[in-house]
């Protein structure tokens, strides 16, 4: 490792399987924004010490989409084969730093506030990996890996949805830390519904139909 770096990388590829309507669920408006924006401005406004936001899915509609920051955008060609691809994709661009926060593009409630919090996690004790935990008291993004957990990845599958899940919720291989916010959950958008709870629970006015 160069130096000690901690960096965000933001995954905004999915293929909105689950999203009823017109526009792939990145482009979804918040306010003046798209849920993609907002998700990067985000982690933009942390103390993270790069950004990097992985496109797949409606790549140039998506990238197009985000305002101009400091978030470096990449495109990874393999995001139908799950989130692993694209966060090696990011990894990788992000140029070998010692620690990666995976951040959702689908879940514009992580705040720059939250994301603080996990870094100074890192500044503290240095994990292997550390996952977020709400009010509902399960575990939840964002995560948390060290260059070590990044690399135990390499012996498992890349592919699929659920490898991170398996790697640092089911059977990790070393110990996981827990960082407790008091809060509600960020809503995971999935649907049209859950984009409606997530405008809810930011405050945002429902966009004009």
């Amino acid at each position: 490792m160069s130096r000690d770096r901690v960096a965000g990388v933001v995954l905004i590829a999915g293929t909105s399987e689950r999203m009823a309507g017109p526009l792939p669920k990145q482009l979804l408006p918040f306010g003046d924004r798209t849920m993609a924006a907002l998700s990067v401005a985000n982690a933009e406004a942390s103390r993270l010490d790069q950004v990097v936001a992985v496109t797949g899915a409606a790549a140039g509609r998506v990238g197009a989409s985000l305002t101009s920051g400091r978030a470096t955008v990449v495109h990874n060609p393999e995001y139908p084969l799950g989130n692993v691809t694209s966060l090696l994709c990011g990894v990788a661009a992000a140029g070998a730093p010692s620690a990666v926060v995976l951040l959702l593009g689908d879940m514009p409630g992580v705040t720059p506030d939250i994301i603080d919090e996990i870094v100074a996690v890192w500044d503290e004790s240095r994990p292997w990996a550390a996952v977020a935990v709400y009010d509902d008291g399960a575990p939840n993004h964002p995560f948390l890996l060290s260059a070590d957990a990044i690399a135990a990845m390499t012996g498992v599958a890349t592919s699929g949805s659920k490898v991170l899940w398996q790697l640092l919720i089911e059977a990790p291989p070393e110990p996981v830390v827990e960082v407790r916010f008091a809060r509600p959950a960020p809503v995971d958008v999935d649907t049209l519904a859950g984009y409606h709870a997530a405008l809810r629970q930011l405050g945002f006015h429902e966009p004009d139909s």
